[in-house]
């Protein structure tokens, strides 16, 4: 919760409702949310100066703190069925999602029968076709089934697009989420992720400053084993919540079948600590833990400032050849060519300049695969900097020819007359800046392969097993 305040100034946040789950059956505690959220509010002002204004106000959130049904899993949809009114949470989300005219994202931190709940309200009380409405606006994210509302909620509504891992009941160290900090506690991935990022002495020394650094505890079992579902919506130039697959700091996942809208865990291919490389579903989100603990121990340091000096660190502005802003930056290219990808405008807004920022740009090879040895299907993409412009920040990307980058129809068991199905690369381009603690951001470059003309794969021959 205090990672969530920290970053509000990212979301348009709808509702805080506390729910119970398999830990905490009959009991909600809205209660704690309160207090949380008035820690918030005394450094409010501070938060503002470097968040642009966007933060919102504790008065707002105080208002959309509710407490959803006091009972385990379906039980609430039982008393829905019953006549019983439903609670103040499931009516939030409901008004919500009615008041939104694009897609609401809902992070399930416990157990979701809040969800369930409500939608097994507006079953009951609208057409089918404004159920479908209904359920077409809602993303859900769900840190694994913590009661037996959610697998209830995927088979009777499967038009929801709800990411959620699948593993046997409280198997909690196979789920990707637990790549947030889990190593230790779980045994995964040993020498992969920064174990120092997460322990109690850096959360001490970063964490826990000032008034609202003082409501963070300390790690008990693993740290925040919910802050993947908010990470996932982060505008940060990486992550693309409309596509789970393409991956970011909330980690990767993919349909559980093709055509379905449940997502479940993929994997990574990943260079650790170590020197190691790991592929684990896990790797998907600690990847990402520098960037993502820098940010949260910068963001601590605007609650202690209130002003833009030389204490704190803001986050870089990235510009590929002159385009701006979070959504990726598409390019239609042909196999075989040659691309410039270029972010020498980008800037570090303290300073004004591009000098002192780090450019890191790398293929995320596992997004277009279908299969778990990427490098049968997809090939490496070659990217060397020019030389002329120093810290990297312009590239060459030689794309491969049309035999690597596109297929024929039979090679994907598929009828003679469909077009050959080509590659969309995906270039990560990563910038840091220069504050302590850099924070990062990036701008994904998809390269959409097409085939030059009159080039021909037809002939490919088929993909046979036996």
């Amino acid at each position: 919760m205090v990672r969530l305040l920290t970053h509000a100034d990212q979301y348009d946040i709808q509702g805080l409702v506390a729910t119970t789950s398999y830990w905490l059956n009959d009991t909600t505690a809205p209660d704690e949310i309160d207090k949380i959220v008035r820690s918030y509010g005394l450094v409010l002002d501070n938060l503002q100066v470097h968040g642009h204004g966007q933060y919102p106000t504790e008065q707002r959130l105080l208002s959309i703190i509710k407490s959803g049904p006091r009972s385990y899993g379906l039980a609430a949809v039982d008393a829905v069925d019953a006549g019983k009114r439903i609670s103040e949470g499931a009516q939030l989300l409901i008004d919500a999602v009615d008041a939104s005219g694009e897609p609401l994202y809902i992070q399930v931190w416990g157990g979701a029968n809040t969800i369930a709940e409500a939608l097994r309200h507006v079953q009951l009380k609208r057409s089918r076709a404004e159920l479908l409405q209904f359920c077409e606006k809602m993303r859900v994210y769900a840190i694994s089934d913590q009661d037996n509302a959610g697998s209830w909620i995927r088979h009777e509504f499967p038009q929801i697009r709800y990411i959620a891992s699948v593993h046997s009941w409280n198997a909690y160290g196979l789920a990707a989420w637990s790549g947030i900090s889990g190593e230790g506690f779980y045994g995964f991935d040993d020498g992969g992720p920064d174990s120092d990022l997460t322990s109690n002495e850096w959360i001490k020394t970063n964490i826990q400053l000032g008034a609202l650094g003082g409501s963070y505890p300390d790690v008990m079992f693993i740290m925040e084993g919910d802050s993947p579902a908010m990470l996932f919506t982060m505008q940060n130039g990486l992550n693309a919540p409309e596509h789970p697959e393409w991956g970011g700091w909330g980690g990767r996942y993919a349909p559980t079948y093709h055509g379905s809208r449940h997502f479940a865990d993929a994997a990574d291919h990943v260079v650790g600590k170590s020197g190691k490389t790991y592929m684990s579903t896990h790797a998907t989100i600690w990847r990402w833990r520098r960037a993502y603990q820098n940010e949260f121990a910068a963001r601590m340091q605007w609650t202690l400032h209130g002003s833009r000096d030389a204490r704190t660190s803001h986050p870089p502005v990235v510009v590929v050849n002159g385009s701006c802003g979070s959504q990726p930056f598409e390019l239609e290219v042909e196999a075989g060519s040659s691309v410039v990808l270029d972010a020498t405008e980008s800037y570090d807004p303290d300073s004004g300049k591009s000098a002192a920022l780090n450019f890191s740009w790398w293929m995320y090879g596992e997004i277009t695969a279908t299969q778990w040895q990427v490098r049968w299907e997809v090939s490496e993409l070659a990217i060397r900097r020019v030389q002329a412009i120093p810290g990297g920040s312009k590239v060459v990307v030689e794309v491969p020819s049309a035999d690597k980058s596109c297929r024929a129809p039979k090679a994907l068991h598929m009828a003679d007359d469909v077009k050959p199905t080509c590659q969309a690369y995906h270039v990560i381009l990563e910038v840091s800046g220069p504050g302590t603690p850099p924070m990062t951001r990036y701008r994904r470059v998809i390269l959409k392969v097409k085939l030059p003309e009159e080039t021909n794969i037809h002939d490919s021959p088929a993909h046979e097993e036996l």
